[in-house]
């Protein structure tokens, strides 16, 4: 597996529209640290940006030898499939990204995914769809369905265990084997549920749950080492996107380090 890091690691906490370091300084440290690619969101590149922003945005990967392993559709809104999917697409291939994670959020969109995914089909460029709570994704069985009723061999799934373990579903060896012919890529990141009135509340096993994020190297909650074990296991070799928010007390181009070693560490091991 190559490791991959996400934009989400300097957007501002709890909030995924306002990125608080740039992309191009973000991507020099990306490459010093040692990933191979960044996650570009659209927080640090969005649509309608002029053309000298996505030029520089560009230009920074290319100098830094970093692909843009994916772009992330209207990452603040979860269940709806983005309504400026073409731009998007048009914005992926000028940034050279391979893969488009657009949100699905029910049945009846599926013929709009249909639709882009056969446009995009046309530039060699996937769809890839979170595992997520709250939407049609949130279990092993959803995304299976889902996934057949689009039935387009260019649309596929981001594995992503935390969002599995937030809906109380098996995030393990077994439920990776079943989701294994859709998984095109794969992001960690680390959550641990609470108690009422201890953390962040949030939609899911059918109601409100409480959540706080943690590291990727803590022992608690998600346990990140299984997850890399088990994506080696059934054959995966592609990203591995390191994608945990900026939470409260983290500098987050230091633990964008510490956590690229301890992923490397679970690779290599």
């Amino acid at each position: 597996m190559k490791l991959a890091l996400s934009g989400r690691i300097v957007e501002a906490p709890h909030e995924k529209t306002q990125a608080l370091i740039d992309l191009p300084q973000l991507a020099e440290a990306a490459a010093r640290i040692g990933y191979q690619a960044l996650e570009v969101r659209n927080s640090q590149l969005d649509v309608g940006a002029p053309p000298s922003r996505v030029h520089e945005v560009r230009q920074a990967l290319d100098e830094h030898g970093l692909q843009a392993c994916c772009l992330v559709a209207d990452s603040a809104t979860e269940g709806r499939f983005s309504p400026r999917f073409d731009e998007y697409l048009d914005l992926a291939l000028r940034i050279g990204a391979p893969r488009i994670r657009p949100s699905i959020g029910g049945v009846c969109q599926i013929p709009l995914v249909q639709a882009a995914a056969d446009r995009a089909a046309a530039f060699g460029v996937e769809l890839v769809q979170f595992t997520h709570h709250g939407t049609p994704f949130n279990t092993v069985a959803g995304c299976l369905d889902m996934l057949r009723r689009v039935n387009r061999a260019n649309v596929g799934l981001v594995f992503e265990a935390a969002n599995l373990y937030i809906e109380g579903q098996d995030y393990g060896l077994q439920a990776l084997q079943a989701l294994r012919p859709y998984v095109r890529h794969a992001e960690v990141q680390n959550m641990l549920l609470v108690g009422e009135g201890e953390g962040t509340p949030i939609t899911a096993q059918g109601g409100t749950v409480q959540y706080r994020n943690l590291r990727v190297d803590d022992r608690r909650g998600v346990d990140v080492a299984s997850v890399v074990q088990n994506l080696e296991a059934v054959g995966y070799d592609g990203w591995l996107v390191m994608h945990s928010p900026n939470f409260d007390g983290l500098d987050p181009l230091a633990y964008a380090a510490e956590a690229h070693d301890y992923l490397r560490t679970l690779i290599e091991s």
